[in-house]
C-alpha cells in the first residue's frame, strides 16, 4: 500500500496502553480499582462470548467515581513511557509530522499520564468515562470520536481521517484492539501481541521494542516527501 503513497506526507497514529506505556495501565486500573464482578466479564471474553468493546464497556461499569482520583494517582506512579517516544515526538514536531494518540483506554488516566510526561499538547482520541446516578462508570465517546462495536474507540476511523487529509498513515500498536487499524494503515509498527496477530494474518509489519526504531522507519518513510518538499 505504501508504494502508492510514497510522495505523501506521513502522519503517525499510536496506541497508548502497552505501546506508549510499557505496560497496559487500563488492565491495572480495572484489576486494582474496579468493584468485584469484573472478573466474570473477563471470563466471558476468554470464552469467546463477548468482544473487546463489550468487555471494556462492562469492566468500566465496575469503576466508581469516588475512586477516580486515587486511580489517577496510582496510574501516574505506575506508568513508564517507552524509550524513544519523547525523541520521536520532538522530531515529528520539528518536521511538521502529525502524531495522534488513538486509545481505547479511559480518558482520565490517558490524559493524566500524557500531561505528566510533557505530552499534553498531543492530539488524542479516547473514550470518556462518565458516571451514573449511583456513581458507576459509563463509557461514552467524545464528539468527533466514533464508537466501534468491536474495539471501543474506532481506530480505523482515525486512520481514514488522516488519509482524507492527504497523509499516508503509520500505525504503531501492541494488541488486539489494534487489529482492525493495521489492516487500514499504510505502514504498521507492531510490538507485543500485535506482532503475532500480524504474522498470523499475513499483515506486513515491522516489529519494534523502542520508539527509536519507530522513528528510524518514520524518517525513511517520510524521506521521499521531505526531499520533494526541499
Amino acid at each position: 500500500m505504501e508504494s502508492h503513497n510514497k510522495n505523501k506526507p506521513l502522519a503517525i497514529l499510536v496506541d497508548f496502553d502497552g505501546t506508549i506505556t510499557t505496560r497496559d495501565i487500563g488492565d491495572q486500573v480495572v484489576t486494582k480499582f474496579a468493584d468485584p464482578g469484573w472478573e466474570s466479564a473477563l471470563e466471558r471474553f476468554h470464552a469467546g462470548e463477548m468482544n473487546i468493546r463489550d468487555l471494556w464497556g462492562c469492566e468500566t461499569g465496575y469503576l466508581r467515581e469516588e475512586r477516580e482520583a486515587e486511580t489517577v494517582a496510582y496510574s501516574l506512579t505506575t506508568a513508564e513511557i517507552r524509550s524513544g517516544f519523547r525523541e520521536m515526538v520532538r522530531y515529528c514536531d520539528e518536521n511538521d509530522m502529525p502524531v495522534e494518540v488513538a486509545s481505547s483506554g479511559i480518558h482520565f488516566y490517558v490524559d493524566a499520564i500524557l500531561e505528566a510526561h510533557g505530552f499534553g499538547e498531543l492530539a488524542r482520541a479516547r473514550p470518556v468515562v462518565e458516571y451514573d446516578d449511583k456513581g458507576f462508570g459509563v463509557m461514552v465517546m467524545p464528539d468527533g470520536v466514533r464508537d466501534c462495536g468491536m474495539t471501543a474507540m474506532c481506530k480505523c476511523d482515525r486512520v481514514w481521517r488522516l488519509r482524507r487529509q492527504g497523509f499516508k498513515v503509520m500505525f504503531v500498536g501492541d494488541g488486539a484492539s489494534d487489529e482492525c487499524a493495521v489492516n487500514q494503515a499504510d505502514i504498521v509498527m507492531a510490538t507485543g501481541a500485535l506482532r503475532e496477530i500480524c504474522r498470523s494474518k499475513g499483515i506486513e509489519h515491522t516489529p519494534f521494542e523502542t520508539f527509536h526504531q519507530v522513528l528510524e522507519v518514520a524518517k525513511t518513510s517520510a524521506g521521499n516527501h521531505h526531499r520533494e518538499s526541499n
